[in-house]
Protein backbone atom coordinates (compact mmCIF):
# COMPACT_ATOMS: atom_id res chain seq x y z
CA UNK A 1 0.00 0.00 0.00
CA UNK A 2 2.80 2.01 0.81
CA UNK A 3 4.99 1.67 -2.26
CA UNK A 4 1.21 2.34 -4.21
CA UNK A 5 0.90 5.72 -2.29
CA UNK A 6 4.03 7.07 -3.09
CA UNK A 7 3.73 6.04 -6.91
CA UNK A 8 0.39 7.62 -7.28
CA UNK A 9 2.20 10.71 -5.30
CA UNK A 10 4.62 11.11 -7.77
CA UNK A 11 2.17 10.69 -10.57
CA UNK A 12 0.49 13.60 -9.39
CA UNK A 13 3.11 15.70 -8.61
CA UNK A 14 4.35 15.47 -12.43
CA UNK A 15 0.28 16.09 -13.46
CA UNK A 16 0.47 19.32 -11.79
CA UNK A 17 4.13 20.22 -13.26
CA UNK A 18 3.06 19.68 -16.41
CA UNK A 19 -0.31 21.82 -15.94
CA UNK A 20 2.06 24.98 -14.54
CA UNK A 21 4.26 24.41 -17.92
CA UNK A 22 1.57 23.85 -20.31
CA UNK A 23 -0.54 27.33 -18.41
CA UNK A 24 2.97 29.69 -18.21
CA UNK A 25 3.90 28.46 -22.17
CA UNK A 26 0.24 29.67 -23.04
CA UNK A 27 0.24 32.80 -21.83
CA UNK A 28 3.54 33.78 -23.31
CA UNK A 29 2.21 32.51 -26.68
CA UNK A 30 -0.94 34.82 -26.08
CA UNK A 31 1.67 37.99 -25.11
CA UNK A 32 3.59 37.36 -28.24
CA UNK A 33 0.37 36.78 -30.13
CA UNK A 34 -0.69 40.00 -28.38
CA UNK A 35 2.32 41.92 -29.71
CA UNK A 36 2.39 41.02 -33.14
CA UNK A 37 -1.28 41.97 -33.00
CA UNK A 38 -0.70 45.48 -32.35
CA UNK A 39 2.35 45.84 -34.18
CA UNK A 40 0.23 44.63 -37.34
CA UNK A 41 -2.64 47.25 -36.15
CA UNK A 42 0.07 50.05 -37.08
CA UNK A 43 -1.36 51.64 -40.30
CA UNK A 44 1.67 53.54 -42.61
CA UNK A 45 -1.04 55.26 -43.93
CA UNK A 46 -2.02 57.19 -40.68
CA UNK A 47 1.41 58.64 -40.35
CA UNK A 48 1.90 62.66 -42.12
CA UNK A 49 4.68 64.15 -42.49
CA UNK A 50 5.48 67.93 -43.22
CA UNK A 51 8.81 70.03 -43.48
CA UNK A 52 9.56 73.80 -43.88
CA UNK A 53 12.37 75.32 -45.05
CA UNK A 54 14.26 76.99 -42.16
CA UNK A 55 16.50 79.34 -44.16
CA UNK A 56 13.46 81.29 -45.77
CA UNK A 57 11.11 80.92 -42.14
CA UNK A 58 14.48 83.08 -40.96
CA UNK A 59 14.55 85.31 -43.85
CA UNK A 60 10.14 85.98 -43.68
CA UNK A 61 10.02 86.03 -39.82
CA UNK A 62 9.70 89.83 -38.53
CA UNK A 63 10.40 89.09 -35.05
CA UNK A 64 13.81 87.69 -36.23
CA UNK A 65 14.79 90.59 -38.63
CA UNK A 66 13.85 92.50 -35.35
CA UNK A 67 16.53 90.29 -33.74
CA UNK A 68 19.03 90.60 -36.42
CA UNK A 69 18.86 94.55 -36.27
CA UNK A 70 19.37 94.95 -32.47
CA UNK A 71 22.34 92.57 -32.79
CA UNK A 72 23.89 95.25 -35.68
CA UNK A 73 22.82 97.99 -33.44
CA UNK A 74 24.77 96.46 -30.46
CA UNK A 75 27.79 95.51 -32.48
CA UNK A 76 27.95 98.81 -34.33
CA UNK A 77 27.90 100.77 -30.76
CA UNK A 78 30.83 98.09 -29.13
CA UNK A 79 32.89 98.74 -32.55
CA UNK A 80 31.92 102.69 -32.12
CA UNK A 81 33.21 102.66 -28.42
CA UNK A 82 36.27 100.43 -28.37
CA UNK A 83 37.15 102.75 -32.07
CA UNK A 84 36.86 106.28 -29.54
CA UNK A 85 39.36 104.35 -26.97
CA UNK A 86 41.82 103.17 -29.67
CA UNK A 87 42.37 106.33 -30.88
CA UNK A 88 42.50 108.05 -27.40
CA UNK A 89 45.40 105.84 -27.06
CA UNK A 90 47.27 105.99 -30.43
CA UNK A 91 47.17 109.40 -29.28
CA UNK A 92 48.69 109.25 -26.59
CA UNK A 93 51.09 106.68 -28.01
CA UNK A 94 52.53 109.55 -30.43
CA UNK A 95 52.91 112.05 -27.51
CA UNK A 96 54.88 110.34 -25.39
CA UNK A 97 57.01 109.38 -28.50
CA UNK A 98 57.39 112.81 -28.96
CA UNK A 99 58.38 113.15 -25.83
CA UNK A 100 60.63 110.79 -25.63
CA UNK A 101 62.30 111.64 -29.23
CA UNK A 102 62.90 115.02 -27.91
CA UNK A 103 63.79 114.52 -24.40
CA UNK A 104 61.51 116.63 -22.98
CA UNK A 105 61.32 113.72 -20.39
CA UNK A 106 63.33 111.79 -18.14
CA UNK A 107 64.88 108.43 -18.81
CA UNK A 108 63.07 107.38 -15.79
CA UNK A 109 60.04 109.27 -16.76
CA UNK A 110 60.20 107.45 -20.26
CA UNK A 111 59.91 104.41 -19.06
CA UNK A 112 56.84 104.85 -17.03
CA UNK A 113 55.38 106.49 -20.34
CA UNK A 114 56.31 102.73 -22.54
CA UNK A 115 54.91 100.68 -19.10
CA UNK A 116 51.95 102.64 -19.20
CA UNK A 117 50.97 102.64 -22.97
CA UNK A 118 52.32 98.89 -22.71
CA UNK A 119 49.59 97.74 -19.85
CA UNK A 120 46.80 100.44 -21.44
CA UNK A 121 47.30 98.28 -24.77
CA UNK A 122 46.89 94.64 -23.11
CA UNK A 123 43.40 96.03 -21.27
CA UNK A 124 42.60 97.55 -24.84
CA UNK A 125 42.81 93.96 -26.13
CA UNK A 126 41.19 92.43 -23.42
CA UNK A 127 38.45 94.85 -23.94
CA UNK A 128 38.43 93.60 -27.88
CA UNK A 129 37.92 90.29 -27.16
CA UNK A 130 35.17 90.77 -24.33
CA UNK A 131 33.03 92.94 -26.33
CA UNK A 132 33.52 89.63 -29.28
CA UNK A 133 32.88 87.44 -26.68
CA UNK A 134 29.31 89.35 -25.73
CA UNK A 135 28.50 89.74 -28.72
CA UNK A 136 28.92 86.20 -29.30
CA UNK A 137 27.27 84.66 -26.29
CA UNK A 138 24.28 86.99 -27.22
CA UNK A 139 23.71 85.79 -30.36
CA UNK A 140 23.69 82.12 -29.32
CA UNK A 141 21.48 82.69 -26.83
CA UNK A 142 18.89 84.32 -28.81
CA UNK A 143 19.16 82.22 -31.70
CA UNK A 144 18.29 78.97 -29.16
CA UNK A 145 15.78 81.08 -27.50
CA UNK A 146 13.84 81.52 -31.28
CA UNK A 147 14.30 78.22 -32.01
CA UNK A 148 12.70 77.16 -28.78
CA UNK A 149 9.99 79.02 -30.50
CA UNK A 150 9.77 77.48 -33.54
CA UNK A 151 9.66 74.17 -31.75
CA UNK A 152 7.14 75.25 -29.35
CA UNK A 153 4.78 76.54 -32.46
CA UNK A 154 5.51 73.22 -34.20
CA UNK A 155 4.40 71.14 -31.02
CA UNK A 156 1.32 73.37 -31.07
CA UNK A 157 0.37 73.08 -35.15
CA UNK A 158 1.07 69.46 -35.02
CA UNK A 159 -1.36 68.54 -32.18
CA UNK A 160 -4.03 70.90 -34.45
CA UNK A 161 -3.36 69.29 -37.39
CA UNK A 162 -2.14 65.67 -36.75
CA UNK A 163 1.31 66.10 -38.51
CA UNK A 164 3.03 63.10 -36.71
CA UNK A 165 6.75 64.35 -37.71
CA UNK A 166 7.78 67.24 -39.21
CA UNK A 167 11.24 68.20 -40.33
CA UNK A 168 13.24 71.02 -41.00
CA UNK A 169 15.82 71.52 -43.99
CA UNK A 170 18.26 74.72 -44.95
CA UNK A 171 20.29 74.77 -47.96
CA UNK A 172 22.86 72.02 -48.46
CA UNK A 173 21.04 69.57 -45.55
CA UNK A 174 20.12 66.27 -45.29
CA UNK A 175 16.62 66.55 -47.13
CA UNK A 176 17.48 67.07 -50.74
CA UNK A 177 13.66 66.82 -52.20
CA UNK A 178 10.05 67.27 -50.48
CA UNK A 179 7.24 66.79 -52.53
CA UNK A 180 5.31 70.41 -52.30
CA UNK A 181 2.33 69.04 -51.06
CA UNK A 182 4.15 68.59 -47.62
CA UNK A 183 5.80 72.02 -47.53
CA UNK A 184 4.56 73.66 -44.52
CA UNK A 185 7.11 76.41 -44.61
CA UNK A 186 4.30 79.51 -45.63
CA UNK A 187 1.75 78.13 -43.39
CA UNK A 188 4.94 78.66 -40.48
CA UNK A 189 6.31 81.84 -41.12
CA UNK A 190 2.57 82.94 -41.03
CA UNK A 191 1.88 81.13 -37.63
CA UNK A 192 5.40 82.67 -36.23
CA UNK A 193 4.73 86.33 -37.23
CA UNK A 194 1.21 85.90 -35.71
CA UNK A 195 2.49 84.41 -32.40
CA UNK A 196 5.20 86.12 -31.97
CA UNK A 197 5.21 89.65 -33.54
CA UNK A 198 8.15 91.90 -32.98
CA UNK A 199 8.64 93.80 -29.21
CA UNK A 200 7.82 90.01 -28.01
CA UNK A 201 10.07 88.82 -25.45
CA UNK A 202 12.87 86.29 -26.12
CA UNK A 203 11.98 83.79 -23.49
Amino acid sequence: MKIANIVTNVVLAAAVIALFVLHFSGSEKKENKGEHAAVQMADPSDISIAYFNMDSVMSQWDLYFQFQQELGQKQSEMEADFAGKTESFYQRVQDAQYKIERQLVTRSEAEQLQQGLAAEEQTLMTLQNQYSADLQEEGLVKNRQMIDMIERYITELSESTGYSYVYSYSFGGNLVYGAKPYDITKQVVAGLNEKFKPGSELE
